[in-house]
């Protein structure tokens, strides 16, 4: 009978722990466009995409109901990435407009002159360590539980935002799986992937074999593979490339608005991201 009575203890106690653990799915937006040039993060944390100021509202096309649908039961939380361009490879507005005249119409082929390419570690640090105060907010506010699972999708210079922001919640929750699409600067920093349930980074093939033309490629967010991206063990996840036919260009690469591509990509195919 004492036998029993401690059996129905422990799975009462086991429901409970159950019951208590969350699943919190994060957005980091990246940049919100040039009349917010001048603003950088206030590294607030919305529980809904909220509207105006200086919230991400409206940044994710529909793509954030899409993926909070397939995460259920999930509680979505939107960061924001935010920084001026001076903080990204481009250094400033000039150079970014150079950089799309040059490789739309002063190139064919695969040349990769003309991109602002050169890495600018100092802004991105700015924009990681900003992510950081902002994990710290979390795990102050939100108190989660360390059986807790945070799931990410970043987008751009939300990247290294999101990664700032998992440097500071990582030790206090379980790492689960991130979506990275476009992003800015991806190989100044990485992580170890293989510590998350699932990595998936999304963008443009520059540098692989048989990569786009130049002038298909995304030139607001030149890329490589993430840092540390080839140690993830190949099951857990890898890349993946907007596919042909997709609306490609210096923008169209890269603003969420052309992405329609994404919804094609179905449950059991590879890339696919969801619970």
């Amino acid at each position: 009978m004492v036998s029993k009575q401690i059996l129905l203890v422990v799975l009462s106690l086991i429901t409970i722990t159950l019951s208590a653990q969350k699943r919190y799915l994060v957005f980091s937006n990246g940049y919100r466009g040039l009349h917010l040039d001048t603003m950088t993060t206030s590294n607030e944390i919305y529980t809904v995409s909220p509207a105006g100021g200086m919230s991400p509202a409206g940044y994710w096309f529909d793509i954030d109901d899409t993926l909070i649908s397939r995460f259920q039961p999930v509680t979505p939380l939107y960061i924001d990435g935010h920084h001026p361009v001076a903080t990204s490879m481009h250094r400033t507005k000039r150079r970014s407009i150079w950089s799309w005249l040059v490789t739309r119409f002063g190139w064919v082929g695969r040349s990769n002159w003309g991109f602002n390419d050169e890495p600018n570690e100092e802004g991105f640090q700015i924009r990681f360590e900003n992510g950081k105060r902002c994990g710290e907010r979390f795990i102050v506010g939100i108190a989660p539980h360390s059986q807790d699972t945070i799931d990410v999708v970043c987008h751009s210079m939300g990247y290294s935002y999101a990664l700032g922001f998992l440097d500071a919640v990582s030790p206090y929750v379980v790492l689960g799986k991130i979506l990275i699409l476009a992003p800015e600067s991806p190989g100044i920093k990485g992580t170890d992937w293989n510590k998350f349930q699932e990595v998936w980074q999304y963008g443009s093939d520059r540098f692989e074999k048989g990569a786009d033309i130049t002038c298909r490629q995304d030139g607001i967010a030149p890329q490589c593979a993430v840092a540390g991206i080839d140690q993830l063990n190949p099951e857990k996840g890898g890349r993946l490339f907007i596919p042909k036919g997709a609306k490609k260009g210096f923008i169209r690469s890269h603003h969420l608005s052309y992405w329609d591509w994404f919804y094609d990509i179905k449950q059991g195919d590879r890339g696919w991201f969801g619970r």
